[in-house]
């Protein structure tokens, strides 16, 4: 090997070992908050969603429609990071649509309410949207599950096909 070549293979290394190093030192970072958070109740399924200090409030729990409606929705997710914003803002469109049809019970993840709405969730322990206990659906034969973060097992533009067919079902 030639000299130049011996220059061009060190600096190449060296480009290596920093690239490695920087994914260490900020990958790492985020998938550590992520396990961290992923056990705990009512975490979110990303270190964006997280609080960022432990002064945080969390958002009211709110509640739409009347209890016993054909569809009951529980959507426990980080409200007050705003990170399910868009979530939020089909569920209620679409409790809109279906007024008569839908109770709606948002609930903030980081609250001190978020417990008290696992069992209607199926015992989830994360962020969750749920209906009439269920998160894993079906859209155009895509399986769809409305847990985590938005954009990793489901889309915002999930929600109303999995509403609407569920309010066919009867």
């Amino acid at each position: 090997m030639s000299s130049a070549e011996k220059g061009i293979a060190v600096v190449l290394l060296v480009v290596l070992v920093g690239m490695v190093g920087a994914y260490v030192i900020t990958g790492n970072r985020g998938q550590a908050a992520q396990a961290a958070a992923s056990g705990v109740a009512g975490a979110a399924g990303a270190a964006g969603c997280a609080p960022t200090s432990g002064g945080q409030t969390a958002a009211k729990t709110e509640e739409l429609g009347k209890a016993g409606a054909k569809l009951e929705i529980v959507a426990i997710v980080p409200v007050a990071h705003g990170c399910h914003a868009t979530s939020i803002a089909e569920l209620k469109r679409a409790y809109q649509a279906h007024p008569n049809d839908i109770h709606l019970t948002i609930v903030d993840s980081f609250g001190p309410e978020a417990r008290k709405y696992q069992d209607k969730t199926g015992g989830i322990t994360w962020t969750v949207i749920a209906i009439n206990g269920k998160s894993d659906f079906e859209v155009n034969g895509q399986k769809v599950v409305l847990q985590r973060q938005e954009g990793m097992s489901y889309t915002p533009a999930h929600l109303s096909p999995i509403i609407e067919n569920e309010l066919k079902k009867g």
